[in-house]
């Protein structure tokens, strides 16, 4: 094949940890500009490092950078899980052949190469000059600042998230902390049973349940932190499980108002009421009784004569009747608004409440009313 050319010193590549050649991450195959994005919304703001532009100030940093290497450390922090899943789910490390590929022909593009098939160079029209893919250089790549391929990657990204959202837009909200799962094609699905979904899902976090729909090729995986289900959906997501992708998302909760709403997959019977609505218990047989029955054995304990008293007053007034007893109303009488006598009895007393507002604690007498 042909020769690559290096376009950074073995020193950058390490401080950024990237490919001296193509400039992209050795990890995850991206560029610096989505990668570091990507780390930085995770949360692993650390894991990312800003290389100085100014000459003396790279000098410092390389020097610095290599002196850790060379004692087994680094200038920048770890990358947490969920960072890592979502880089994963981005990761392209299909080879980019076009590198290897032969330049263009500038006879061609101006219609005067006489050589045909056996010329060396490559026989197409470049790109247009406005186009922003003409405008790449290695500069901008290395630092993320203006880098077109990036903008293209996250334009492909938000993209992609913009149409789960109006897929979800149907006046439902995630749930809190439960995921759904699918088999993509069509039935039939693998046997689908609760220990494989366990088996691959119990290491992102504490499962509280799981239902399953084998006909239906889904399930539900319920999680006790929405974190847990987060870097589930983040990790698993066009994932392999019985030899089959999956497609892992949020479960949808129920409308606002309609508890007994349906959840993501779950269909409506044909009457128009969900599948999994309540159904009323039957009464038992011969009906329910409203009067007590006293078990054998049992004696009853008959209560004092006044609360037996207030019991019948209530009864008698409940049905329209009247009581001689005296019974007081309930909650200590009729309720009576605050007017002038009641402010005269609420007076504030002839002698000051706090101590230290009296004035004969100072050897002073207070003045005559």
């Amino acid at each position: 094949g042909r020769l690559k050319k290096v376009e950074i010193c073995k020193s950058c590549a390490q401080a950024k940890n990237v490919c001296q050649v193509c400039i992209y991450d050795l990890q995850y195959g991206l560029p610096v500009k989505v990668r570091d994005r990507v780390l930085r919304e995770a949360g692993s703001g650390s894991a990312t490092s800003a290389v100085p532009q100014s000459m003396a100030n790279r000098s410092w940093y390389t020097a610095q950078q290599e002196r850790a290497l060379a004692q087994g450390q680094n200038l920048v922090g770890e990358v947490n899980a969920l960072a890592a899943a979502k880089l994963e789910e981005m990761a392209n490390m299909k080879p980019r052949y076009e590198r290897n590929m032969a330049k263009l022909c500038s006879f061609f593009a101006r219609g005067e190469c006489n050589r045909g098939a056996n010329c060396p160079f490559r026989h197409e029209m470049p790109r247009d000059r406005n186009d922003p893919m003409s405008q790449q250089n290695t500069k901008d790549r290395f630092y993320g600042t203006n880098d077109p391929v990036a903008n293209k990657v996250l334009g492909r990204q938000r993209r992609r998230e913009e149409a789960a959202k109006k897929e979800d837009a149907d006046g439902y909200d995630k749930a809190r902390a439960t995921l759904y799962l699918r088999f993509q094609g069509d039935a039939p699905y693998p046997n689908l049973t609760e220990p494989d979904i366990r088996d691959q899902f119990y290491s992102f976090g504490e499962i509280v349940s799981v239902r399953i729909q084998a006909d239906r090729g889904q399930a539900f995986v319920e999680y006790t932190q929405p974190e847990a289900a987060e870097l589930a959906i983040a990790s698993m997501n066009r994932k392999s499980l019985l030899d089959r992708e999956i497609q892992v998302k949020w479960a949808r909760a129920p409308k606002r108002g309609d508890g007994d709403g349906p959840k993501r997959g779950e269909e409506e019977s044909a009457g128009g009421t969900p599948a999994s609505s309540f159904v009323k218990p039957i009464a038992p047989p011969g009906g329910v009784s409203k009067t007590h029955v006293i078990p054998k054995g049992m004696i009853a304990i008959k209560p004092p004569a006044h609360v037996a008293a207030i019991a019948a007053a209530r009864r008698n007034n409940s049905a329209g009747g009247s009581s001689a007893v005296n019974v007081p109303r309930p909650g200590g009488g009729a309720i009576r608004r605050i007017g002038t006598d009641a402010a005269k009895r609420v007076a504030a007393p002839s002698k000051p409440y706090y101590p230290s507002a009296d004035p004969s604690r100072l050897g002073t007498k207070a003045p005559n009313p």
